[in-house]
């Protein structure tokens, strides 16, 4: 698989007009991100936005100079159009190292307290999307598809649009994340009403977070997906921006970098055929192993606020060096991840170096902590014999099996010793490749806390070593010619990092429909369709109206009798009663409609519509004759059933 650039779509994509912006500039009520507000997150995403512009300009130019390429027979056409193409491929690739320079400006989201003593995490930069016009045309649709007049809901057109608005910059907290996820739950009623096996001209264009490519699709699937991969993206964000310096912080950072990688999972589980590459499933699954690393790595960082960490003992510092072990497993499967085939040249080459950077860096750490254990383990003199072989099967457990057979040689002191500058010197290896790393990449050599965390730990080895060698009696010649001749210490947590299940749909029923006067949703969908409501003037006779009803939200007529006045006024079987004395009845139970009938006297208004088209046959409650053996079904003088236990065919789920 290859993420190659994809065509722009169109030129025009259809969501401007002449008075569309008059229509935007009317949108108001839902918090976006203030453009006054001058701090370094919105320059930054500002920036983001208008390279994206520029990207989305060039792949058009580009896809111009690749048609005239192909089109042109005469030479000096061909020169030139190659020529143009060359300029504009190299323009792209420009634009993209500039986003891909704002990927790595991960300082901004940090904590303040975070940036002398914490190492900086990554996190995502949101999708941008271009303004859409939603109001226009789904003016028309209602009109048509719901014969309704389209006035009606100016206002809760307004609010979608307004919605939408805001989700294009939502703020970086709680409110910003509660934004995301109410339009997420509006565009549940939303598609249903409006775009099932329908199209309205609607393109919803998105710009890939990581290369800033355009994608553009008339789909309300593709809008929740990067609506729901920029809940992802706030979580790593919200995460970054916790103060690691206390444990309330650290929890925090834990959770919210779960959450991210819940979020990209549940998107790689629940979408398919992603036309952007930042939601293709090897990506999706990179992400969450980013995140996961990253949140282990917090996990780590609590240990470092615990006071017992500095006098431990050796059973401490095998727990340190397996729990380092696993986090530097997490990096490695993220380099893995990231350094795969289909992210050749996708992927910003610093979060690759500084993926690789950490899994040297906590590798190190774990070989420090089993030299600290070894060392640590051979000064012990008060210890039993039963004492020292249950502490030399702990140390044999952490490696990996390939291993143990080697260590259960250890017999003596000075194996004991002989092992951990072993693995003190493996150590001070990888601290020296880590560091070499960070120095190679020009993004992340300008980041001085990380090059300071990484250098103290390094030194912290350095220092052993040095201590070892003012003992006079311990060899120190070197044990391997390279880190990766050590044993490879087994990686096992006390606490696992795993994806969060968030669940951005939840109960719907906490969620307004904007279109709930439309009626109730299993019928009056954009994927049925129904006639024009009808006005029918029904007399009373002496036998009643002549008409039967079920059901209730919609009621339904299940019976008209033959010859009544109700069969005169071209009343139909199965028809919705869609308002009784011009009061409108598609929510109304099967007791008011009946009560309202009552009340009419000798003649009643009905207004009742006849569905042409149902996409699924058991949306229609059952007729008399189909109605559950146990339910009753009479009528009183008036011709309307007056009791029975009706089945309720407004499930709005």
């Amino acid at each position: 698989m290859s993420y190659n650039a994809q065509p722009y779509l169109s030129m025009d994509t259809g969501n401007g007009g002449p008075d569309m912006a008059e229509k935007m500039s009317s949108i108001r009520g839902y918090g976006g991100h203030s453009d006054a507000a001058a701090t370094m997150r919105t320059k930054v995403q500002s920036k983001r936005q208008a390279l994206n512009g520029q990207i989305s300009k060039e792949m058009r130019m580009l896809e111009g100079a690749e048609n005239l390429l192909r089109a042109s027979t005469n030479r000096k056409a061909r020169e030139t159009a190659a020529l143009e193409l060359t300029f504009h491929e190299s323009n792209l690739e420009r634009l993209q190292a500039q986003l891909s320079q704002l990927n790595c400006a991960v300082t901004i989201y940090q904590h303040e307290g975070n940036k002398e003593t914490r190492v900086p995490m990554i996190c995502l930069g949101l999708k941008e999307t271009d303004p859409v016009d939603l109001i226009s045309p789904l003016e028309r649709f209602v009109a048509k598809h719901y014969h309704v007049d389209e006035s009606q809901f100016e206002s809760a057109l307004t609010e979608l649009a307004s919605m939408r608005m805001a989700v294009r910059t939502p703020k970086r907290n709680e409110e910003g994340l509660g934004l995301l996820i109410d339009f997420i739950k509006q565009l549940y009623y939303v598609e249903r009403r409006f775009f099932r096996g329908q199209k309205h001209g609607i393109v919803f264009q998105w710009y890939d977070s990581i290369q800033g490519l355009p994608t553009a699709q008339q789909s309300v699937t593709f809008e929740k997906a990067s609506v729901i991969f920029n809940i992802g993206v706030l979580h790593s964000q919200f995460a970054a921006k916790q103060d690691r310096s206390t444990s309330a912080g650290v929890e925090k950072a834990v959770e919210e970098f779960e959450k991210a990688a819940g979020m990209f999972e549940y998107l790689n589980e629940k979408f398919y055929n992603a036309p952007s590459p930042d939601m293709a499933p090897d990506t999706l699954q990179m992400l969450s192993a980013l995140m996961l690393a990253q949140s282990q790595e917090c996990l780590f960082e609590r240990r470092s606020l615990d006071s017992e960490v500095l006098e431990g003992g050796v059973e401490l510092a095998i727990e340190l060096a397996q729990e380092t072990a696993r986090v530097a497993d997490l990096y490695e499967k993220t380099h893995m991840a990231m350094g795969a085939s289909p992210f050749k040249g996708y992927i910003t080459r610093s979060w690759i170096t500084l993926a690789k950077a950490k899994d040297f860096h906590f590798r190190a750490l774990s070989r420090y902590y089993t030299a600290a254990a070894h060392l640590d383990f051979a000064d012990e003199t008060d210890m039993t014999g039963e004492e020292i072989a249950s502490m030399r099967t702990q140390l044999h457990q952490m490696l990996v099996t390939s291993v143990r057979a080697e260590m259960q040689a250890i017999v003596s002191v000075d194996d004991q010793i002989d092992r951990g500058v072993g693995h003190l010197q493996s150590s001070i290896l990888l601290h020296r490749d880590a560091m070499r790393l960070l120095r190679s990449d020009s993004e992340l050599k300008k980041l001085d806390t990380l090059i300071q965390v990484f250098f103290q730990d390094q030194q912290m080895a350095l220092n052993k070593q040095s201590e070892l060698s003012q003992q006079g009696n311990v060899d120190l010649s070197p044990r391997f010619n390279t880190a990766a001749e050590a044993p490879r210490i087994e990686g096992i947590a006390p606490r696992e990092a795993a994806p969060r299940n968030v669940d951005v749909f939840g109960n719907n029923s906490d969620t307004e429909d904007l279109f709930y006067s439309l009626g109730p949703l299993s019928l009056f969908s954009s994927a049925n369709d129904w006639t024009r409501p009808r006005v029918a003037d029904v007399a009373r006779s002496e036998a009643g109206f002549g008409f039967a009803i079920r059901g209730n939200a919609p009621v339904l007529i299940c019976s008209v009798d033959a010859g009544s006045p109700a069969e005169q006024a071209q009343i139909r079987k199965d028809d919705v009663v869609v308002a009784v004395n011009g009061q409108p009845t598609l929510w109304a139970t099967h007791a008011e409609v009946v009560d309202l009938v009552k009340k009419s006297g000798s003649q009643v208004r009905l207004h009742c519509a006849t569905f042409t088209r149902v996409r699924r046959s058991n949306v229609l409650p059952p007729t008399s004759d189909e109605a559950d053996p146990g339910s009753s079904s009479k009528r009183d003088s008036n011709g309307i059933t007056i009791s029975g236990q009706m089945e309720n065919a407004s499930s709005q789920h």
